[in-house]
């Protein structure tokens, strides 16, 4: 069986004020692995604010793939069910 080849994906953060970027980035099978991964991570980050009475508000992850194309943005309040 093949080895799947991996890419890098960096999750950076969108805030009001600014771009939080991610330097080291993470290893995926793909784009919609990666998208995956995003949504995962939006829900821990969306856990955190509540935690620690944060705003979610306007905060988003931006997935770059290393070439640099914008694979998915993922709105923090997306990921929250109501």
């Amino acid at each position: 069986m093949p080895l799947t080849e991996m890419h890098r994906y960096f999750f950076h953060i969108r805030e009001c004020n600014g771009l939080e970027l991610d330097d080291e980035g993470i290893e995926f099978a793909d784009d919609v692995a990666a998208r995956f991964g995003a949504i995962s991570a939006a829900k821990e980050m969306v856990v955190e604010a509540v935690t620690c009475d944060l705003k979610i508000d306007g905060r988003q992850l931006e997935v770059m793939s290393a070439s640099g194309e914008l694979v998915a943005v993922i709105p923090l309040r997306s990921v929250i069910k109501v």
